[in-house]
């Protein structure tokens, strides 16, 4: 990402010019000298980011902290990376990063991951420009990188569960002016078209952004258009001191309600893998809005103080053709069920960003104070009539009509969350080599769940209550390129009650140990290790929409990572991760694995930069696979999703055939073609991967 710098004076530039001459430095610039350069400007790209390898990260510390001096592991997917394989969700950015899995998507309609063992839709593990989002869906244009934080987050972001966060990290405008056009075809049918204008606003210090993006594609099954509209505006203003921004986006989609599959004698039913066990009318279909402003400034060279306000809003109808039992013939029962949905979150927060020298020791402090509001609301809520007619293996449609008898008991569920918190986080400096991190967040919160309507009225939680979040961490420093972490942490996470049944859950609370080494190797390569053991208790999770209470459960495991420069040529993606994860207390199911949590996952992808004459333009290569280990099907373990392997692979070409940059590039997903299964809601909710695809995409820069 380009950044501009103001013009330097000439000996500064010849000094610096210097300083960038391979085996020299200021320090051996000769004093007095005067080397007469003509002012110039200089623009440098963003130092943190080397292609597919992230040297700082802003999730773990709320700033731009080196990788190496965090005592957490942070796995960055940049923006290199997200361009070579055309992600288009989240889904597609964490099949690089250790130890994620699909949950439960909703029916394809949310994203939803298993990070160490737990996690699951509409957790609160999402965020945006670290904000908690409540949007089903939050990767688009306006995505530039993807940080994820493993482990304990509680610390900075509050309830949430030990097992990590994702953050989606937005484009920011720019001060030089910079346009692209492109446009994408898939071998599905439709595709997309993309504007994307950043520049300086005259003189004023105000720079200004705008993407907007159009998407009508056709669902890969046999019915169903995936299409949305996007409009992202958004505008910075940088003064001495003070910088201002403030950003909107708004969306308006359609997506398709798919459930997949269902289990027949303990695998997935041999169906025509391309049809649905759904309706036309079975889609969700709503409006996004985000509302981000920030204002930072530079009290003095040591700290930084900043007011952040977000706001995130989804709107949305959902309607399906709930599967309900199958029968020994292949009868599917099903019902019209569907619902009508307003969440929203409205977040401040205030931070003090400073470093302070007490008794010859650096300390680099963070001091916050934040409030943050999570209210979800279910309106009218429709409850079909059980169906028959619908056999799966000669699937008929058109005989089950959409949703329209309403619920009044399980209609207007309000669910609210309110809480305040303050927090503190220390790196202290102890020597060059040795780190102590310490911190806590005292957080105090609200939650109120009501249901129904009139005389069917019901307030099923009611609680008040605080917590403190203790977080202790160690690094070592062996040298520049190594360093030695650990770390101690507490979650808790309020439980809501059940959707449907209204009944309560206590609240979830956790421990997590983690020990890590992370190296910075040569050439541009990095890699990371991390040793995990989690405890957590209370935990809710869905069968088939029937909420239960797992008791204790345990994950541990090891997680790897590698990422960078392999040789001058060559850039390398790739992981490895062992999850072991047990129900520990349990009448039912204890010893029993979590759903969706494979024991063994990991990854490989390639990269090869061609070495042809420059007239012929630049040319890439690249492709890989990811391979996830077999994963149970529910909490009984009735059931286990066999392990799969997907291989992607892209060729591309960039020229300056038309302005500053011409590129041309050919995408195929699941190059092999293979079938698989990436999660499970239960017996009758088993998602269905998606066939191979070939995305072919062209843009102009300038």
């Amino acid at each position: 990402m380009p950044i501009s710098l103001p013009p330097i004076a000439p000996r500064s530039a010849a000094l610096l010019a210097l300083a960038l001459l391979p085996g020299t430095s200021l320090l051996a610039a000769t004093p007095g000298a005067e080397l007469e350069l003509p002012s110039q400007e200089v623009t440098a790209t963003r130092q943190a980011e080397d292609g597919y390898r992230a040297r700082t990260a802003s999730t773990a510390s709320k700033g731009a902290v080196p990788i190496m001096q965090e005592a957490q592991a942070v796995q960055v997917v940049t923006e290199q990376v997200i361009e070579d394989y055309q992600v288009q969700s989240l889904d597609d950015a964490m099949k690089f990063v250790s130890g994620m899995t699909q949950s439960n998507t909703l029916a394809g309609t949310q994203d939803g991951f298993v990070k160490r063992g737990f996690g699951s839709n509409a957790d609160g593990s999402i965020l945006r420009d670290g904000i908690r989002s409540s949007l089903s869906r939050n990767f688009s244009a306006t995505s530039e990188r993807v940080e994820v934080l493993k482990g304990p987050a509680s610390l900075l972001y509050g309830a949430l569960e030990p097992g990590g966060l994702i953050n989606v990290i937005s484009k920011q405008p720019q001060y030089q002016w910079h346009t692209r056009i492109g446009g994408e075809s898939s071998s599905f049918g439709g595709g997309n078209a993309l504007l994307d204008v950043t520049g300086p606003l005259a003189d004023s210090g105000l720079a200004f952004r705008l993407i907007a993006e159009r998407q009508h594609e056709d669902y890969w099954r046999n019915f169903g258009t995936d299409q949305y509209s996007l409009v992202a505006p958004s505008l910075s203003w940088t003064g001495d001191d003070l910088h201002l921004s403030l950003a909107y986006e708004h969306k308006d989609y359609s997506t398709p309600v798919d459930r997949g599959s269902v289990i027949v004698d303990g695998k997935p039913a041999r169906t025509d893998y391309h049809k649905r066990f759904n309706e036309a009318w079975a889609k969700a279909e709503g409006t996004d809005e985000l509302l981000t402003a920030k204002a930072e400034y530079q009290l003095n060279p040591d700290w930084l103080s900043r007011l952040t306000y977000g706001w995130n809003n989804e709107r949305y109808d959902y309607a399906e053709a709930r599967p309900d039992s199958l029968l020994a013939d292949g009868t599917l029962r099903r019902r019209a069920d569907g619902s009508e949905h307003d969440n929203q979150t409205q977040y401040l927060d205030w931070d003090w960003i400073g470093q302070s020298e007490w008794l010859g020791q650096r300390h680099d402090l963070l001091l916050g104070l934040d409030s943050e509001q999570v209210d979800n609301f279910r309106g009218d809520t429709y409850r079909g009539a059980r169906s028959a007619g619908f056999n799966i293996y000669q699937p008929v449609y058109g005989n089950l009509a959409e949703p329209s008898v309403i619920s009044s008991a399980q209609s207007d569920r309000s669910d609210e969350l309110h809480s305040q918190s303050l927090y503190l986080k220390d790196n202290w400096h102890l020597n060059q080599q040795w780190i102590l991190v310490l911190g806590g967040r005292y957080q105090r919160f609200q939650q109120l769940v009501e249901q129904g309507r009139g005389d069917d009225y019901r307030k099923t939680t009611d609680r008040r209550d605080s917590t403190l979040l203790p977080f202790t961490g160690l690094v070592y420093q062996l040298n520049q390129r190594a360093s030695l972490y650990g770390n101690y942490s507490r979650s808790f996470v309020p439980n809501a009650s059940d959707a449907d049944s209204g009944q309560a859950f206590d609240p979830e609370e956790g421990r997590s140990y983690e020990l890590g080494l992370k190296l910075d190797l040569a050439r541009g390569l990095s890699a990371s290790a991390a040793l995990f053991d989690i405890e957590k208790r209370n935990v809710v999770v869905s069968n088939n929409g029937v909420s239960e209470a797992a008791g204790k459960v345990g994950s541990r495991g090891l997680e790897l990572d590698l990422s960078g420069r392999l040789a001058e040529r060559w850039e390398l993606l790739g992981s490895y991760a062992y999850t072991d994860t047990e129900i520990l207390d349990d009448p039912q199911n204890r010893g029993n694995h979590l759903v969706n949590a494979a024991r063994h996952s990991a990854s490989l992808y390639l990269t090869h930069h061609l070495a042809l004459p420059s007239a012929a333009g630049r040319w890439r290569v690249g492709g890989g696979a990811r391979h996830v280990g077999e994963r149970a099907g529910d909490n009984a373990n009735s059931f286990w999703l066999d392990s799969y392997r997907v291989a992607d692979a892209f060729i591309a070409w960039d020229s300056r055939l038309l302005g500053d940059k011409t590129r041309l590039q050919l995408n195929v997903r699941n190059l092999f073609d293979q079938q698989y299964y990436p999660s499970s809601g239960g017996n009758l909710r088993v998602a269905v991967g998606e066939p191979r695809e070939v995305r072919l995409s062209a843009s102009v820069e300038f």
